[in-house]
């Protein structure tokens, strides 16, 4: 009795430990369904992405490739501007060189101003003095301007004084005449008596 019921004991403890086994392994099948449905979910989303990652570069590629067909371009037309800027430079340097002439034909200008500051000094003096020539020049006019005028009184008294004596020297002539007068009429007597 106690050995069947002992081997009946160790069959229901070997059949529980199979269940067990089998469970276990069923589930270590359910699990490894999982993992490998989940590893193709994750290959599948990493093969659509690597794939959006190789269309996002091509498409980044394309854009660069453009741009750098835009950049080249903007270099060419670039060029094209330096090349007008090389001219403009050389137009530019001539010009300067033109200016650097012009300034120094302005130095020796500038070095000659003293000698027209001293020239104009010189004739500011001249200029004054000419000045205080002419103011005495001018008060000799007024003393020639009174002298005209004294002159020009005493020939009016000269003119009544050559008045007067040809008024005089009239009545002189008329005195002369009315003596000669009186003589001829005078000796008129004496025509009776002719002359030996």
């Amino acid at each position: 009795m106690n050995n069947s019921k002992s081997v009946e004991d160790m069959c229901e403890i070997v059949a529980g430990t199979m269940r067990d086994f089998r469970e276990g392994m069923d589930r270590s099948h359910q699990l490894s369904i999982r993992i490998g449905r989940r590893t193709t979910q994750i290959i599948r989303f990493g093969t659509i992405s690597v794939l959006a990652l190789a269309l996002a570069m091509f498409y980044l590629v394309y854009i660069l490739a453009q741009d750098f067909a835009r950049i080249t371009t903007s270099m060419d037309f670039m060029a094209e501007r330096m090349a007008s800027m090389e001219t403009h430079f050389a137009d530019v340097s001539g010009r300067l060189a033109h200016m650097d002439g012009t300034l120094s034909s302005m130095n020796q200008s500038v070095f000659v101003l003293p000698q027209i500051n001293q020239t104009l000094d010189v004739i500011g003096n001249s200029t004054w003095q000419m000045s205080g020539d002419m103011r005495g020049m001018l008060g000799n006019l007024e003393g020639m301007r009174g002298d005209v005028s004294s002159m020009s009184g005493n020939l009016d008294t000269m003119d009544q004084n050559v008045g007067g004596l040809n008024n005089s020297v009239q009545h002189m002539t008329g005195s002369v005449q009315r003596m000669d007068y009186g003589v001829h009429k005078m000796s008129r007597p004496m025509d009776f008596f002719p002359l030996k």
